[in-house]
């Protein structure tokens, strides 16, 4: 049975669905065994996936930007919306800043309250995740961060996507 009241899942890359946390090219980045399965039980279960990352490489032209947003197509995400930004832009997409909800706002309807951001930093992925009144839900795979926000009932913390999908999908 599904938990009605989330809508929409925003998943982060490196470290989440894959990887270990930092940069890797489209062919050095593997999945990790369950990312597919798992993206797979959100659509079943009536719930948008979204890829969100930041990706310094494409601004510094190690990494096209379309290449980058067709691989995540490709795993099942519904749609992806990354900053191609390093951090000395100063855009306001970069990740904690609330860019790229607003991107996915401008596309598709959903309520903040009922959306849930996945990822491995506490830094950029679960600060967002806060900052736009979202569920954050940490997973331990990848970056290493100490959590800073222990006491916050909107932060959960699991080991894996896997474990993060089954908390959603009961």
């Amino acid at each position: 049975m599904i938990n009605q009241q989330y809508t929409t899942v925003f998943i982060d890359r490196d470290g989440t669905i894959g990887g270990n946390g930092h940069f890797q090219s489209l062919e050095d980045f593997k999945l990790y065994p369950y990312t597919l399965e798992a993206i797979d039980k959100l659509k079943r279960n009536n719930i948008k996936v979204f890829g969100l990352s930041n990706q310094t490489h494409i601004e510094d032209g190690k990494m096209n930007y379309y290449d980058f947003f067709n691989s995540l197509i490709s795993v099942g995400f519904d749609d992806a919306f990354i900053c191609p930004h390093s951090e000395k832009t100063n855009c306001n997409c970069r990740k904690p800043k609330k860019g790229l909800i607003d991107q996915a706002h401008a596309k598709y309807y959903f309520e903040n309250s009922q959306s849930i951001i996945i990822g491995d930093r506490y830094s950029s992925d679960i600060t967002l995740a806060l900052d736009c009144d979202m569920l954050g839900v940490h997973v331990g795979t990848g970056k290493q961060e100490t959590n800073k926000r222990s006491n916050c009932d909107k932060v959960i913390d699991v080991k894996t996507l896997k474990d993060a999908v089954d908390y959603i999908v009961k």
